[in-house]
């Protein structure tokens, strides 16, 4: 039985609701819903396979080197101040290995694959500017340092940590569970992911005896001209494919071999050419636990409603809009035959849905009606957060306080196509499918 007391999303800037970019606060609602799926094990920016590869041997190496490599790593803490604890130490070691991940594999992107690559954009500047003078190229192994800022947030591990906490491969200070002596049998299997591992660790106590005061600097010429490292990058992470050890424990650690996210899986190949609710009915239909089953029916109640809610809000919020009456047509019609019962049942799973029902369920019997509603509900949440609201209506008046003209969707795409505004991580699932799956 599952219990969905306790569902929660990993906070990152990219996902949580922001009145800049979601001044109707649905990121709460349909992420929490979707969430039920995915058990918090993807995010709406941990959408590649390579990175999560590439976390996992990084995480790895870290986890071998504090249990084989004590002495180093503790008498890392002692000699320099930055690394006050374990997890300092780790986070800098970490940022290390990102840096030369990126500049070796770009350095050889003639022959690679750098798409999803992180920090790439700014590692080719960064090696254009050095004109094959590497060592000017510095890399400070300190966890606010990086090539990319706030690289420890932004970067691989930090797009991709929410996941691990969530599949227990570590906790957010990089302490490590059980799981890694599973992981250490894995990378048994991956003979050029073995032989990375085993050079990182030489590379990384070569780095804690480096000669600096805070916390290790060293340069990129030091390892540039090590064509085994840079070999070994290729090898391991120069392209897509995977061994099928990995891409059955990805499968499995993602939830993709079971349950409702298994059927959206499966429906994958046809993404693209169907829509996001014919994906989700066709999951539906597949599924043969009626627990998981239930839970792709909640997501087939719920977005009729939000998508209606949000169509609304971008037609009061466009600035050529200057009379409630300008766009009465279209309200009326986002109320015909309004959702409001689907999704009265799912008021006990999520407070945001609660609040935004308790807004509209007394007033979509007709469009100016909802109008009021929507707004009134779009300025609490402006002020929960602290903000003022985008756009008010009185007497008919709709006043705009931020310049919005983005609305492309009609209203019969909302109403008669059953287009949806949320997307339920299927971008992101079918970025995982394509990983697993390269052509």
């Amino acid at each position: 039985m599952i219990n969905y007391s306790n569902i929660f999303t990993i906070p990152n800037d990219e996902l949580i609701s922001d009145g800049s970019v979601d001044p109707m606060g649905m990121q709460m609602i349909w992420t929490y819903f979707g969430q039920l799926i995915y058990r918090n094990k993807l995010t709406t920016v941990s959408t590649d396979i390579r990175n999560y590869t590439i976390n996992l041997l990084h995480h790895y190496v870290l986890y071998k080197f504090e249990h084989e490599k004590a002495l180093e790593f503790n008498n890392a803490q002692s000699h320099f101040p930055y690394y006050n604890d374990a997890y300092s130490t780790k986070a800098g070691m970490l940022i290390f290995m990102e840096d030369i991940l990126v500049y070796s594999l770009i350095d050889q992107s003639a022959s690679v694959d750098t798409e999803g690559l992180l920090g790439s954009y700014k590692a080719q500047n960064e090696l254009a500017k050095a004109k094959n003078d590497f060592s000017t190229i510095k890399i400070h192994a300190e966890r606010s340092k990086g090539v990319l800022v706030r690289q420890i947030q932004l970067g691989i591990n930090g797009r991709y940590k929410g996941p691990f906490i969530n599949m227990e491969l570590m906790t957010t200070n990089f302490v490590y569970y059980k799981e890694f002596e599973r992981v250490e049998q894995l990378i048994k299997q991956w003979p050029e992911g073995t032989k990375l591992v085993n050079k990182l660790m030489d590379l990384l106590v070569d780095l804690l005896q480096v000669d600096t005061k805070d916390y290790p600097i060293v340069t990129l010429d030091r390892y540039k001209n090590d064509a085994e490292l840079w070999q070994l990058y290729v090898n391991c992470f120069g392209k897509l494919q995977l061994n099928d050890s990995i891409k059955n424990y990805w499968l499995e650690k993602l939830g993709l071999n079971s349950g409702a996210a298994h059927s959206i899986f499966s429906e994958m190949g046809n993404f693209r050419r169907e829509s996001v609710n014919t994906i989700i009915e066709a999951a539906r239909k597949n599924e043969s636990d009626e627990e998981e089953k239930k839970l792709l029916q909640w997501i087939l109640d719920l977005e009729p409603f939000l998508s209606r809610c949000t169509h609304a809000f971008n037609l009061l919020s466009d600035v050529a809009v200057k009379k409630v009456s300008d766009v009465k047509q279209d309200l009326d019609a986002l109320v015909s035959n309004f959702p409001i019962e689907t999704v009265q049942p799912l008021i006990c799973k999520n407070e945001r849905l609660e609040t935004l029902i308790g807004f509209i369920q007394d007033n979509c019997s007709n469009g100016e009606q909802f109008a009021e509603a929507i707004l009134n509900y779009h300025k609490k949440i402006m002020k929960d957060r602290g903000g003022e609201p985008w756009v008010t209506v009185k007497n008919n008046s709709v006043k705009h306080y931020i310049p919005n003209n983005n609305n492309r969707i009609s209203t019969e795409m909302v109403i008669s196509q059953g287009y949806w505004y949320n997307g339920y991580y299927l971008n992101a699932v079918k970025s995982i499918f394509k990983g697993l799956n390269p052509e």
